[in-house]
C-alpha cells in the first residue's frame, strides 16, 4: 500500500573539521600588533637618521671639494700664451741681430777684398755694390730693431743689444718649462679633486634614494598603524 510513496532525499552528511593552528604560529592580539607595529616605526626612525647623518656628512664633503676647485681655478694663471708669443717675438729679434752680424761679416770681407789692391776697375765696381747692397739691409734690420715695441709683450724697453734680448730669452723659456710643469700638476690635481667629486655625487645620489624608499615604507607603516589603533579604539 506504501509502494506509490517517494523515498525522500538522503540528507547531505556534514564532517566535522577542526581548525588546527599552524605549528609555530603566534596569533596576536590587536594590542600586540599595534605594539609591534610602533616597534617596527621605531626601527625604520632610527635608519632613517642613520641615512639622513651619512647624507649630510657627503654634502659637507661636496662643498669642501667644491671649494677647492674654486680656490684651485682661482691660483692658477693661465699665463703661458704670453709668454709663448713673447719668446717668439724675442726670437724673431734674436733672427735679425743674427742677420745684422752675418751682415756686417759680409761688408768686412768684402771691404777687406776691396782694399787688397789686386782687383780690376770692373771687379771694385761690383764689390763696391756688393757692399753697398749689404749695408742697405743692414740698415734695414737695424732700424726694425730699434722700432721694436718691447712693451706691447710686457718686455723692458732696456732690449737694445744681441746681449740683452738673449739673456731675456733664455730667463723667459726657463719660466716657460717651469710654467709648463705647474700647469701639469694643476690639471692633475683638478683631475683628481673632478673625480672624487663625481664619487660623493654619486653616494649623494644613493643615500638620497635610500632614505625616499625608506620614508615611503615607514609612512605605509605608520598608516596601517594608525588603522590598527583604530580597531583598538573602536572595536567592531
Amino acid at each position: 500500500m506504501f509502494e506509490h510513496l517517494t523515498r525522500p532525499p538522503a540528507l547531505p552528511h556534514f564532517t566535522s573539521q577542526k581548525i588546527y593552528q599552524q605549528p609555530g604560529m603566534v596569533l596576536l592580539t590587536v594590542d600586540e600588533k599595534v605594539k609591534n607595529k610602533e616597534d617596527l616605526i621605531q626601527v625604520k626612525s632610527q635608519a632613517g637618521r642613520n641615512i639622513a647623518k651619512k647624507l649630510q656628512k657627503r654634502e659637507f664633503d661636496r662643498r669642501h671639494i667644491r671649494e677647492q676647485l674654486r680656490m684651485l681655478l682661482l691660483s692658477h694663471k693661465d699665463f703661458m700664451p704670453n709668454k709663448r708669443d713673447a719668446i717668439r717675438y724675442l726670437q724673431g729679434a734674436l733672427d735679425e741681430y743674427n742677420h745684422v752680424d752675418e751682415l756686417q761679416k759680409q761688408i768686412k770681407s768684402l771691404s777687406h777684398g776691396l782694399r787688397s789692391g789686386r782687383n780690376t776697375l770692373l771687379e771694385e765696381k761690383q764689390i763696391l755694390r756688393q757692399i753697398k747692397c749689404a749695408q742697405e739691409q743692414k740698415e734695414k734690420f737695424c732700424a726694425d730693431l730699434e722700432a721694436k715695441n718691447w712693451s706691447h709683450w710686457h718686455l723692458p724697453e732696456v732690449l737694445n743689444s744681441k746681449e740683452s734680448v738673449k739673456s731675456h730669452f733664455n730667463r723667459l723659456y726657463n719660466e716657460l718649462e717651469g710654467g709648463i710643469k705647474q700647469q701639469t700638476a694643476y690639471y692633475s690635481k683638478a683631475a683628481r679633486l673632478g673625480k672624487k667629486l663625481s664619487a660623493v655625487e654619486r653616494d649623494i645620489s644613493s643615500l638620497q634614494k635610500k632614505l625616499e624608499k625608506l620614508e615611503c615604507k615607514r609612512e605605509k607603516m605608520y598608516e596601517h598603524l594608525q588603522q590598527l589603533r583604530s580597531s583598538v579604539q573602536n572595536p567592531s
